[in-house]
């Protein structure tokens, strides 16, 4: 009899322990996904050829980093196949926010611009 309350001492001290420590992890893992997000803005112009291969390098970057990412995308009245690129990347579920935004917005402190606007000639 002394040997069965034993046991069951060792059982609720061992899973009273893994309670304490999933509880640790769990908060852990918490607080790492607060961390602070890099917000990138691409402005893009007649860019179809670069702008597919710039998404994905700033996602592989963030991936390999742990570093979460905003990506918000700056279109200024292209002719070629940017606004559909444009609708593409917006609806894809990547892991950050994407968000289209037309005109001249004002551009945040903090935030990191790549331009990846065609250069125009004579300009």
């Amino acid at each position: 009899m002394e040997e069965l309350v034993v046991w069951l001492l060792a059982a609720f001290g061992c899973s009273s322990l893994l309670v304490m420590v999933a509880e640790r992890w769990t908060s852990r893992m918490n607080s790492m996904t607060e961390l602070p997000q890099e917000h990138y803005r691409l402005l893009v112009h007649n860019s179809e050829q670069v702008l597919e291969r710039a998404v994905r390098k700033l996602l592989f970057r963030s991936y390999w980093s742990g570093k979460p990412i905003r990506i918000t995308l700056i279109e200024e009245g292209s002719t070629d196949d940017t606004p559909r690129m444009l609708a593409i990347l917006t609806r894809e579920p990547y892991g950050c926010g994407f968000g289209a935004a037309d005109g001249q917005p004002e551009l945040a402190t903090g935030a990191i611009v790549i331009d990846l606007r065609e250069k125009r000639e004579g300009a």
